[in-house]
């Protein structure tokens, strides 16, 4: 399959649980293409764990169906394509992590004649160190066992990936770890589904991202290259105040940036930027002009709007 055509495809799922009750899934449909970075954002109980749950197989639509490369997800061709990183991962903790890796690079039927040189390259990916892999699990932190959990899923080398609250209970070293991962799978072609509550994240890594509440899609934005990137921008001056020729200084550069000017005060202005390359370039624009920029943080991501919505109606970008 061609990078960029559809891979999953969910189509009008129902999923209930309480004898019908309760509608985890309440007729979602989404497509996601071969090579994409995927995230799914909502509150608790959204019904994102569910959808997850589908795609791997694990739990079977109501109504509706969910494909993966046109094939149902229970198929084995289907499974031995897929990694998961789940959020609760059940590790026995008598093993060691290569004795851990060594189980999951069987499952995935790798070649038992380089199972040493990829538990190695796995673990040097995952950054473990060399003092924590002879170590029983039961000894590990929270953070280190995240790390194992993300070298488990990557060892099987698997086409599609599912990651499920991948930065839970890490360190920003962590967190720059899967980053980087994430990344390296974009580079090859793999396609990844990332579930987080992390936005901040989810805006760095993910292509699209789907926003779910009560079971059904709420929004779906693309969040790189395009004006759905908007954000505001806050820029603190180093002076007490801003007098009238700066003022049109700091105009002038906005303009320059393509940045739009939501409010601007003595000692600070918000600026509406598209994304991360606009916002450097008004910095860059700003400093250059002379103005005293003590601080420029994003104020409010456009994920972040979405969470805070009571009335988010549905629109699919």
């Amino acid at each position: 399959m061609q990078q960029g055509s559809p891979l999953v495809e969910v189509r009008d799922v129902v999923k209930t649980y309480k004898g019908g009750n309760v509608r985890a899934l309440n007729g979602i449909s989404l497509s996601i293409n071969q090579g994409e970075i995927f995230g799914l954002i909502g509150p608790n109980g959204a019904g994102k764990t569910t959808l997850i749950g589908c795609m791997l197989g694990l739990l079977h639509p109501d109504t509706g169906s969910v494909t993966i490369g046109g094939k149902p997800p229970h198929f084995l061709s289907v499974l031995h394509s897929i990694g998961y990183m789940p959020e609760r991962p059940d590790f026995e903790y008598w093993m060691t992590a290569r004795q851990f890796l060594t189980y999951h690079h069987g499952l995935a039927e790798r070649d038992p004649s380089t199972i040493k040189q990829d538990i190695e390259e796995t673990l040097e990916l995952v950054e473990l160190s060399m003092s924590a892999r002879e170590r029983r699990l039961k000894t590990y932190s929270r953070g280190m066992l995240q790390r194992l959990n993300l070298a488990q899923m990557v060892i099987g080398k698997p086409a599609i990936m599912l990651l499920d609250e991948p930065t839970l209970g890490l360190d920003p070293t962590g967190v720059a770890v899967v980053r980087r991962i994430v990344g390296n799978m974009k580079e090859a072609g793999v396609t990844a589904i990332i579930n987080s509550h992390q936005l901040d994240e989810i805006e760095r890594m993910c292509d699209r991202v789907a926003f779910i509440r009560q079971g059904k899609i709420a929004a779906i934005e693309t969040l790189k290259g395009g004006e759905l990137c908007d954000y505001v921008l806050f820029v603190r001056w180093a002076e007490n105040s801003l007098n009238g020729t700066l003022e049109s200084t700091v105009q002038t550069a906005s303009s320059a940036a393509g940045a739009s000017i939501s409010e601007i005060q003595q000692r600070h202005g918000r600026f509406v930027v598209h994304d991360s390359k606009s916002a450097a370039k008004l910095i860059r624009e700003l400093v250059t002009a002379g103005v005293p920029v003590d601080e420029a943080v994003p104020e409010r991501m456009r994920l972040e709007q979405l969470f805070s919505s009571e009335d988010a109606e549905e629109h699919i970008k």
